[in-house]
Order: structure tokens, then sequence, then C-alpha cells
């Protein structure tokens, strides 16, 4: 009897049908599900994409807050 190897997991990419996957990037990222989803849809599913947008996302909301006179840092 032969077996089939499972299938391999393609690490560079994030299936959002994953629940492990999903909690995983959300927790290593610290974003909200919604945030996730709405960059996935934005960008695409490339995990090197979505961390890059993350980055990008808090830098703009941190020169936003400073441009303000705030000192809100995202995630606190």
């Amino acid at each position: 009897m032969l077996r089939s190897r499972p299938p391999r997991v393609i690490r560079t990419t994030l299936d959002l049908a994953n629940a492990n996957q999903v909690k995983s990037v959300r927790k290593r990222l610290k974003i909200s599900d919604a945030d996730l989803v709405r960059i996935v849809d934005k960008i695409g599913n490339s995990l090197a994409a979505i961390e890059k947008e993350v980055q990008l996302e808090k830098l703009e909301f941190v020169e936003q807050c400073s441009a303000k006179g705030g000192h809100m840092i995202p995630g606190t």
C-alpha cells in the first residue's frame, strides 16, 4: 500500500483559511484580524509584503501623531 505525502506548506504566503497561520502572523505583527484581512486584500498574501505594509502603516501613524504633537504609539 502506497502512502502519499501530505501537501507541503508554502512558507512565503499566508493562507487565510488556515486559522493557525492567521493567528501566528497576527500575534507576530501585533495587528487585528480585520487589519490583516484588509492588508491581504490590498497587497496580496505574501508574508514579506504583509510585514512591509504593517511597518509602513505603523511609521505613518507615528509620523501623523508627532506632526499633531501627540506621543501615541500604535499597539499600546
